[in-house]
């Protein structure tokens, strides 16, 4: 079992529905022990994290619990640094639920002011 990042490492800031997806804004708390470890003075937001938010954000907007079944495709683009970027966007878009298989496609990027941190493209399943 994942360690929750929710109200640990990041709050939620804001949550909105836009168009076929939803908008989440979050605050990154740069005191949070990852950042220590990942790296003392300069703090990065690891890339594993990035997906476990995203996961938790996903949970929170649908009200089930998932699993990564798959990741599709990732891209990391820039360094996202809770001392230069302490509120980031997560955006989902075409969020599709199959509820016959019980799994949940969705592809989210992750920005804030025009800079593109990543995007992900993954699929969940339910958990059980």
């Amino acid at each position: 079992k994942c360690m929750i990042l929710k109200n640990s490492l990041y709050t939620i800031a804001d949550k909105k529905m836009e168009g076929s997806g939803i908008f989440y804004q979050i605050l990154l708390d740069k005191n949070h022990f990852i950042y220590k470890a990942h790296f003392p003075n300069e703090p990065i937001t690891p890339g594993v994290c990035i997906i476990q938010i995203a996961k938790e954000l996903l949970e929170d907007y649908l009200h089930e619990e998932y699993e990564i079944s798959y990741i599709k495709n990732i891209k990391f683009l820039s360094v996202l640094s809770p001392l230069s970027t302490s509120s980031v966007a997560y955006v989902f878009d075409k969020i599709t639920v199959l509820p016959e298989t019980n799994e949940c496609k969705t592809q989210v990027q992750v920005q804030q002011d025009n800079v593109l941190f990543a995007k992900l493209s993954i699929i969940f399943k339910k958990s059980h």
